[in-house]
């Protein structure tokens, strides 16, 4: 098994794919996207717990 590289290392690379993904052209347009996102109905329904488990679990969901 390879060895994973250490913790600072791995948050450098993210903090820099992050600042490579979200430049500041087009900022302003992400953060109404994700308001106006926001401010829509969430879901209606409810599930119980078991439902949720099963949801998660179940191996023929993960393709869809």
């Amino acid at each position: 098994m390879a060895k994973r590289a250490p913790k600072e290392t791995r948050k450098d690379k993210l903090a820099e794919l992050k600042a490579r993904h979200f430049t500041p052209k087009g900022r302003e347009q992400r953060i109404a996207k994700a308001l106006e996102i926001l401010k829509r109905p969430g879901p209606t329904f409810k599930l119980d717990r078991k439902t949720v488990k099963w949801i998660a679990q179940d191996v023929e969901l993960e393709n869809l």
